[in-house]
């Protein structure tokens, strides 16, 4: 495997294990602007109990300079550093990591041992996603007009900012949106942000029709 590919396997997996450990993935691939001039980019911007992480992610071990980069990323875009990789380079990592304020995730030893249990692993979630979506449905015997209206607006984009910025909307209130429906039963529990975006237009579309 390439270690683009490798990479982009890396970055999944750390998407993955940002969304079970409850975090909303706001952006991948943010450009990091400073003086109107591209300095660099984030691998992910996401958001937890209402602090939001610039998270770079390394798709091997993850040494102090590593660090250094995250860090300095970090409080270039005005956010909390995060750093995600397969183990540590040597025993400082934690020393700095801990010194400068970033928050070191190991992701647990997942290993894809052929393209065919990866594609396996995509149709169970395929799979459990539709379930989902299809158990759902019958909400749209309870469904408000207000309802509708919040189900557009995070139907509206493909992520938290892209959903913010077509509704005119700051990300924190596009969080609290879909709280708001998730309180309600209308949104499932603990599903990824992607899988939510899916729910809601479907539901939206389905539901015009079914009244």
């Amino acid at each position: 495997m390439s270690s683009k590919r490798v990479w982009r396997a890396s970055e999944a997996l750390a998407i993955s294990y940002l969304e079970s450990q409850g975090f909303n993935i706001f952006d991948v691939h943010r450009k990091l602007i400073v003086d109107g001039v591209e300095v660099s980019d984030l691998d992910i911007v996401a958001e937890k109990d209402g602090v939001v992480y610039a998270v770079e992610v390394k798709a091997g071990n993850i040494s102090v300079d590593d660090l250094r980069q995250a860090y300095v990323n970090a409080k270039l875009a005005g956010l909390k550093p995060m750093i995600i990789g397969r183990g540590v380079a040597d025993d400082r990592v934690e020393v700095v990591a801990r010194e400068l304020g970033v928050h070191l995730n190991i992701l647990p030893d997942i290993i894809v041992a052929s393209v065919n249990e990866l594609r396996e692993a995509v149709y169970e979630a395929v799979y459990s996603a539709i379930n989902d979506i299809l158990s759902h449905l019958t909400v749209c015997v309870k469904l408000t007009e207000e309802d509708n209206r919040l189900l557009s607006i995070i139907a509206s984009g493909e992520n938290i900012a892209d959903i913010a910025g077509k509704a005119g909307i700051s990300e924190k209130e596009v969080v609290s949106i879909i709280a708001r429906l998730v309180d309600k039963g209308i949104l499932p529990k603990g599903s990824p942000l992607k899988t939510l975006i899916l729910l809601a237009r479907i539901i939206a579309i389905t539901c015009r029709y079914y009244k």
